[in-house]
């Protein structure tokens, strides 16, 4: 290995290891206000209806923004982008321990905070994968990365709970704040800075696509409408695991640490679903990949019908599980190999705003339902459905991997227009 190969290696095993961690650290934002989302509300002396307002302003906003910040990620680069994100996110979590008032936390936490956590999101890591990498085992990385949130929701969520009764909100979120500024900034600044000396110069010069161009390329290339469409299915699901699962459980007479351990074993699965499915897209089987994983979620939401014995539970936790991220990271490369430079952000960013409508129509259209007949039948049903569907509308698809190896395959012109 020569003298330059190494560097490049020690640079991308460094920034692995950085974005990992602000990754992890990143879903903090949201976790601790779940966990602590009653003190809060004792704390402003407040209902949780009045509270809510702050995490529904937050999901909207990260819906309108997602593709906003993938188009940035595609013009500063990836790297950058992570670091204004670990600034914005000290700087919330500072501003949001000492909100004297409802209406400042709201706005802080619901817009600002948005805005910092979409920019550690799954949108500028998998620029990130694809700007260091290339496509070369672009797949494998992503899913490491996307692991940090992962990993954060698995060990941070049980501290929090740790601390729930041993320290206020206030200074919990203040200590992240200064972890973010402290640690986590300097980390950041400090893979800028390497990144900027290691810009190649065909990177540099690559053309710059405004941000309307990009998204109208995004919605003209048939297979970014499929991949779009199919995505729905992976927020309608998520949505109901995040909302309805719990309820769902205890309708069926399931204890809650039946369910929690169900949890777990999906977040075990979770991990190594992830792993094999960028193993997988990095061999040439994308298509196969996200046909398996959207298959994987229909069946584990068909198990949800018949969750009356516990050990139905755990399976679904491990099916389920399986294709959890699987579907983000096949999804993700697809995009990546499918789309010019300069483009692939802002597609990713258009994926993850229609993903958040679909959990934001789950989350409250499931409740409605379920206040209406007193069971999630129809939003399991439903849920069901649209999975299927995604799995119909990949499979019509040709493979992104057979085009990017074959140079002669005919292939649709999208070749962004440069901006003067």
């Amino acid at each position: 290995m020569t003298r330059t190969a190494k560097v490049g290696t020690a640079f991308a095993i460094f920034a692995a290891a950085v974005s990992f961690l602000i990754s992890l650290a990143g879903s903090s934002l949201k976790s601790t206000v779940q966990v602590f989302f009653l003190n809060i509300a004792d704390g402003f002396d407040v209902s949780r209806g009045s509270l809510a307002i702050a995490t529904t302003l937050f999901a909207v906003v990260t819906a309108i923004t997602s593709s906003v910040i993938g188009h940035l990620a595609d013009r500063i680069g990836a790297i950058p982008v992570l670091a204004i994100g670990t600034a914005l996110n000290g700087i919330v979590l500072l501003v949001s321990a000492t909100a004297g008032e409802l209406w400042m936390f709201v706005l802080t936490y619901g817009v600002v905070g948005a805005v910092a956590v979409t920019m550690l999101s799954f949108v500028p890591l998998g620029v990130l994968a694809d700007q260091l990498f290339q496509g070369r085992n672009s797949g494998l990385f992503y899913a490491l990365l996307t692991n940090g949130a992962a990993v954060g929701f698995i060990v941070l969520v049980p501290l929090w709970t740790y601390l729930d009764d041993r320290m206020s909100w206030n200074r919990v979120l203040f200590a992240i704040g200064v972890v973010f500024l402290v640690v986590l900034l300097p980390l950041s600044l400090a893979l800028v800075r390497l990144s900027v000396r290691r810009r190649p110069a065909a990177a540099a010069a690559a053309p710059r696509v405004s941000f309307w161009s990009a998204t109208a390329i995004t919605f003209r290339h048939p297979q970014m409408r499929a991949l779009v469409l199919a995505f729905v299915g992976c927020g309608t699901t998520m949505a109901f695991i995040d909302v309805h699962l719990f309820p769902h459980l205890h309708d069926h007479g399931i204890s809650d640490s039946v369910g929690a351990s169900a949890v777990a074993v999906l977040g075990a699965l979770e991990i190594a679903g992830s792993l094999a499915a960028g193993r997988l897209c990095d061999l040439g089987w994308t298509r196969a990949t996200l046909m398996a994983a959207y298959a994987l979620r229909a069946t584990a939401m068909v198990m949800l019908l018949f969750v009356d014995l516990p050990a139905t539970v755990i399976a679904f936790g491990a099916v389920f599980g399986a294709s959890y991220l699987a579907t983000v990271v096949a999804t993700t490369v697809w995009v990546t190999r499918a789309l010019p430079p300069g483009v692939r952000g802002t597609a990713l960013g258009v994926l993850w705003a229609v993903h958040m409508l679909a959990v934001a129509v789950t989350s409250q259209g499931g409740a409605i339902l379920a206040d209406l007949h007193h069971n999630y039948t129809a939003t399991i049903v439903a849920s069901v459905v649209l999975t299927a569907v995604s799995v119909l509308l990949v499979a019509r698809q040709p493979s992104p991997d057979a085009a990017a190896g074959d140079d002669t395959a005919p292939q649709e012109d999208i070749r962004p227009p440069v901006e003067v």
